[in-house]
């Protein structure tokens, strides 16, 4: 059974240099969260069991980092940082964010983030979060984590919902 970061693992140990990208990129996935780590952090929360399966892979990942500057690419954020990046975005745009949401990444270099929407059906169970738009402004970019994670793959880091 394959895991939610064993693509990107893969990719990452691949040379990939091509006359048509632009930019370097690279994927660095780290290893799994314990379990304690996961439940201290969503202490008191329900926790989709797509995140459990991504968190229980990989602590924290960079996807498609450009080595160079470090403008693009996909941050998943630990399960700490998760829960404290939802926390700030409750606080400060209560209401774009419902308390089910969990803030999953951030995208380098502008300030869109990844969220799991519970709450949200079909293509919305995934959104991109933009900054300054409305949640029903946000790009739906997939029904579950996999979906998502395959087409960003398939897109070698590119926003294919834009």
């Amino acid at each position: 059974m394959s895991k939610p970061m064993d693509s990107f693992r893969r990719w990452a140990f691949m040379p990939e240099p091509s006359d048509s990208d632009a930019l370097e990129l690279a994927c660095e996935v780290a290893g799994p969260a314990s379990l304690e780590e996961v439940q201290e952090a969503w202490a008191g929360r329900d926790l989709p069991a797509e995140l459990a399966e991504l968190w229980a892979d990989s602590r924290e990942a960079e996807l498609f980092r450009d080595v160079n500057y470090g403008q693009w690419g996909l941050r998943i954020l630990s399960p700490l940082a998760s829960v404290e990046a939802l926390d700030r975005q409750i606080r400060d745009r209560p209401s774009d964010f419902m308390s089910d949401d969990v803030v999953i990444g951030e995208f380098l270099g502008d300030l869109e983030l990844l969220v799991y929407a519970p709450s949200e059906e079909g293509e919305r169970r995934i959104l991109v979060a933009l900054e300054l738009d409305s949640r029903d402004e946000w790009y739906g970019v997939g029904s579950s984590l996999e979906e998502f994670f395959e087409s960003y793959l398939e897109a070698r880091g590119d926003k294919f919902w834009e």
